[in-house]
Order: C-alpha cells, then sequence, then structure tokens
C-alpha cells in the first residue's frame, strides 16, 4: 500500500501538467508575418504556434495586447508569459525580478533596408535612419558618437520604408521578413535590399515567464517533438531565420552591361 502512495505522489509531481488557462502578453502592434495584434486582429506564426501548442496538450492561452513598455513591466502582473523577448533586452528587465526562458521560437533577421543602389553604402557615408518607434536598435546605438548620422523615429513599417522608398532617408531599421511581407504587399520586393556593411543582427524571439517554468520546459519539449510541423508553419508564413545572399550588384549603365559575359 505504501510503495503505491508512494508511486502516486511521484507521478504528480513529475507527470504532466495538468491542463489550465494562461494568458500571454504580446506586443500591441502589427509585426506580421510573426503576429498582428493591431486593430483588434490576433493573426501570425506565433498565433498558429500557440493553438499548435494548445491542441497538443489541452492548455487554453489567452493574448493580452499591450503597448511595448506596458508590456515589459507587467512580468509580475496578471500576466502569465511575454513574448517577444529576449534576456539581451536589458532595458526590460526588472530588479529584484528572474524570468525564466525558453528555447528559441523563432531567429528574427535584424537588417538596414536600403534602395539596390545603396547596398554598399559605409557607415561613414550613411547620414539617416527610420527607426519604428519602441524599438531599439542597439547595434545602431552604440555607433551613434562614431559616425554622423540621425534616426528618425517614426510608428510603424509602412512610414519607415515608405520614406526611404521614396529617397527621404537613406535606410530603415527593420526585422527582414516584415520589410519582406509589406513590399510583397505594396509590389516592391525588388525595390530594397539588406545593406551589405551597416549593422545586421540574428536575434531569437523567446518566450518568456516568471510564474511557470515548468510549463515552458513542455513548450520546449513541443517545439522538439512537433519540429516537422513548426517547420511547416515558418514555410507558410515565408520566415526566413539565415541572412540571406546579397544581391547582385546591377552594371551602373547599359554600356557596363553589355561588357558582362
Amino acid at each position: 500500500m505504501m510503495r503505491w502512495l508512494a508511486l502516486l505522489v511521484l507521478a504528480f509531481f513529475h507527470g504532466p501538467l495538468r491542463a489550465e488557462n494562461y494568458v500571454i502578453g504580446i506586443e500591441q502592434i502589427d509585426f506580421y508575418p510573426h503576429y498582428d495584434f493591431s486593430q483588434r486582429q490576433q493573426r501570425g506564426y506565433f498565433v498558429d504556434l500557440i493553438q499548435l501548442f494548445s491542441e497538443k496538450t489541452g492548455h487554453q492561452f489567452k493574448f493580452m495586447p499591450l503597448p511595448v513598455k506596458r508590456l515589459y513591466q507587467s512580468a509580475n502582473s496578471g500576466i502569465d508569459f511575454i513574448y517577444p523577448d529576449n534576456p539581451l533586452w536589458r532595458q526590460y528587465n526588472e530588479p529584484g525580478i528572474a524570468k525564466a526562458f525558453s528555447a528559441p521560437v523563432v531567429f528574427t533577421l535584424g537588417s538596414t533596408l536600403v534602395k539596390p543602389e545603396l547596398q554598399h553604402i559605409s557607415l561613414e557615408q550613411f547620414r539617416s535612419l527610420a527607426v519604428i518607434h519602441g524599438f531599439v536598435p542597439t547595434k545602431w546605438l552604440a555607433l551613434k558618437n562614431q559616425y554622423k548620422y540621425r534616426m528618425v523615429d517614426v510608428p510603424d513599417v509602412a512610414s519607415a520604408l515608405g520614406l526611404v522608398l521614396k529617397g527621404r532617408l537613406d535606410g530603415a531599421n527593420i526585422e527582414f521578413n516584415v520589410a519582406q511581407h509589406y513590399l510583397r504587399s505594396i509590389a516592391a520586393q525588388d525595390q530594397l535590399v539588406i545593406a551589405e556593411q551597416l549593422p545586421f543582427t540574428q536575434l531569437p524571439f523567446l518566450l518568456s515567464t516568471v510564474k511557470h517554468p515548468q510549463l515552458l520546459s513542455q513548450f520546449d519539449r513541443f517545439l522538439i517533438d512537433n519540429a516537422e510541423q513548426v517547420a511547416a508553419l515558418k514555410r507558410k508564413y515565408q520566415l526566413q531565420e539565415q541572412r540571406p545572399a546579397p544581391v547582385a550588384r546591377q552594371p551602373a549603365n547599359t554600356n557596363e552591361a553589355k561588357l558582362l559575359p
């Protein structure tokens, strides 16, 4: 009898987590195809991923879209999880609060988008950068005192890329997949490229929690056990996680073009 009781206790503490309801705090912005919680929408790769996790585990998740600054001040409130998060974002770490982080949900590509003719522009030549409000371009900030460029705060992706397309700014600091989605939507996907000599980051987006590290372990296991389905979701949303190969430099004029083999 005592042996069976011991086994039941062991199963209780080490067995599968009981299905529960949780709240995920997420940025109240359009960051599609990663996620879009603007204008009362719920769409994107992360939304589908959490739905798949829910189907596999029975856990129920509610999204709570919040302005960026409020989101990262809510780690110890009614929110159970925060997405996206990363321990490198020290400006969002709250003193005395220890957060647990998941395995990478997706790798993002922090790119500087410019017109093709500026693809090889150097930092010495670069003069103006669009930055979306609420985002912190860490690499660009670190270089600010060394080079002569200005940073222009804009409300969204459309504003940032629009200023570059019109030639009013040299470049825009935008996640590559987000930029590509917008450029495809206006049939301009070939009109901007990654600047080869300007700051670029490959950074994972993680799920974080203060309250439920055990569930994060279950989430990490889910990512491994369902790797094929997770990869299929990334293909569905055309997410690239590796820096694309540079676009071939275009000839400057028709005479030069005729000389090419």
